[in-house]
């Protein structure tokens, strides 16, 4: 997805604000979703995407008018969860940004769709999640112990 910042994505520094790279990867996100079918499969279930976590890295920041581009990649997917990488480039294709989001698609009847019905709804043969990389699996497992954690409460 290409794009250009706008003066309303500034902050005070008049540069991007974190919370708009957010968005950008939440466009992103939605345009993949279009493009390789899976809102139309999860339409049809009458689900709709939720991001249950985000973590993103700061790296190089954008000004106004700067053109860039969102570069989103599928990492893989567990039994409830798919992981997202959003990749924010500047106009040299320098990483200015990189979000990934755990996500799913749910609903209020059925509640979440798993990520591997969801991909074979849209024809894709190749049902086996890519192993995640060692530092999003630990990101898993510090989710999962925070999540545990408020359970308790």
């Amino acid at each position: 997805m290409r794009s250009r910042v706008m003066p309303h994505d500034l902050d005070l520094n008049f540069h991007v604000n974190n919370g708009r790279y957010l968005t950008f990867a939440d466009l992103g996100r939605m345009d993949w979703f279009i493009r390789t079918g899976c809102f139309q499969a999860a339409r049809k279930e009458k689900c709709m995407p939720v991001i249950g976590d985000v973590t993103a890295r700061f790296i190089r920041q954008l000004k106004a008018f700067d053109r860039f581009y969102v570069e989103t990649e599928l990492l893989g997917w567990s039994e409830k969860w798919a992981y997202i990488q959003h990749t924010i480039l500047d106009k040299q294709n320098r990483p200015a940004a990189i979000v990934v989001v755990r996500g799913m698609f749910w609903s209020k009847e059925k509640g979440g769709m798993k990520p591997v019905d969801l991909l074979a709804a849209t024809g894709n043969h190749s049902l086996t999640s890519p192993e995640l990389p060692e530092w999003v699996q630990k990101w898993e497992d510090s989710l999962n112990t925070l999540s545990a954690s408020y359970k308790k409460k």
